[in-house]
């Protein structure tokens, strides 16, 4: 991802609260480590969040020009270099032969570059797009000292599982020399050639909460475009969804006991409201804009995931809904998630795929920005 050469006060502002990080102590690599297998997100540093969460509070911008297309977008950052698909690992990965001696990863390396793919592996889902080509420059070593300290054994449970959700993590060097690290995030361990370490989730996590602390440096609230929401829901082919899609396109994650379903702050809510028709779909009727509800849609966007209760079906009703509402929610480093709301009949708050109850707290955001449900 690249960023503007000036404006950055953002910056120096939060590098000032957000040092750069030293490896975490050994003690913590035993803690979620089945978590982590599964579930490979960074902790974002709250003293950023607050700054920027305050910094991004603007006034309202109904004259802004959101980005209608019905995919989320900006779309970055985008596959570059990153091959087509992920490292495969055959069957029965529990019999990983004893590692070769040496580092995983050679010291001296001046930036990583994560290749992300899909599917994500932490919705369970296949999604299709490119994969996600993540550079980072900032404490390069510090990484560097987290990946040559995972455990050469398991310690852990044997993996059965055909593996093809993971990565490549490329260490690149002064002189040119490249390092890759392919990562098996469906079984837990990490291999360069012959060496073979485990707890990848660790190895994981210590890139995304660099690149984090990266992204949220450089990030400009005030220029994150709005995203727009879709002209027609329809009834999707499965029993009960809503077509197309829920819009995702997220790069930065937190996983663990530190899980949050908006890893950032969000820079810009746009709600949308869509009422069904005579031919059985719901065309939008109404788009808002607006910047300084950022900060309490996002605490009660978060109040409510909490409350999800896995996959259920959108319309499984004996009735369907009239009035179903959508917030396609914008971070401040450009990242863009959809929540979904049915107001009416079999009222449910979904996440992507997963159904929650009712919120009483978001029902007020939406009637704030959109008007009641007739």
């Amino acid at each position: 991802m690249t960023h503007p050469d000036g404006g950055r006060d953002i910056g120096r502002i939060l590098d000032t609260l957000v040092p750069d990080l030293a490896a975490p102590p050994d003690r913590l690599a035993a803690v979620g480590r089945r978590v982590r297998r599964r579930q490979l997100r960074t902790d974002v540093l709250a003293a950023a969040c607050v700054v920027l969460v305050l910094l991004g509070g603007a006034v309202a911008v109904a004259n802004a020009h959101p980005d209608t297309s019905e995919t989320a977008g900006p779309q970055r950052p985008v596959a570059g270099d990153c091959p087509a698909t992920p490292p495969q690992f055959p069957y029965g990965n529990g019999e990983l032969p004893s590692t070769a001696p040496g580092d995983l990863a050679p010291p001296g390396a001046v930036r990583a570059v994560l290749c992300r793919y899909n599917p994500v592996p932490e919705l369970h889902l296949r999604r299709p797009g490119p994969p996600r080509r993540l550079v980072l420059t900032r404490d390069v070593a510090g990484l560097v000292t987290v990946l040559n300290g995972l455990p050469a054994k398991s310690g852990g449970d044997p993996c059965f599982i055909a593996g093809d959700g993971g990565g490549y993590l490329t260490l690149e060097y002064g002189d040119g020399a490249k390092a890759t690290v392919e990562l098996a995030t469906a079984c837990g361990f990490v291999r360069r050639g012959a060496i073979t370490r485990y707890q990848d989730g660790d190895a994981v996590e210590a890139f995304d909460t660099r690149f984090t602390a990266q992204e949220l440096a450089v990030a400009r609230p005030a220029d994150v475009h709005p995203a727009g929401c879709v002209q027609r829901l329809t009834s999707g082919p499965a029993d009960g969804r809503y077509s197309p899609d829920p819009a995702f396109d997220v790069w930065i994650h937190t996983y663990g006991q530190d899980y949050r379903y908006l890893p950032v702050p969000l820079a810009v809510v746009t709600a949308c409201r869509y009422v069904r028709g005579p031919d059985g779909n719901w065309d939008r009727t109404r788009q808002v804009l607006d910047r300084g509800v950022a900060r309490d849609t996002a605490t009660a966007v978060e109040a409510a995931a909490k409350t999800a209760a896995g996959e259920v079906p959108y319309l499984g009703c004996s009735s369907e809904p009239r009035t179903v509402d959508v917030l396609m929610l914008r971070d401040v480093v450009g990242e863009t998630r959809e929540v979904r709301v049915t107001r009416d009949t079999c009222a449910v708050v979904t996440f992507d795929f997963d159904g929650a109850p009712p919120s009483a707290a978001l029902d007020s955001i939406l009637d704030g920005l959109l008007g009641r449900p007739r």
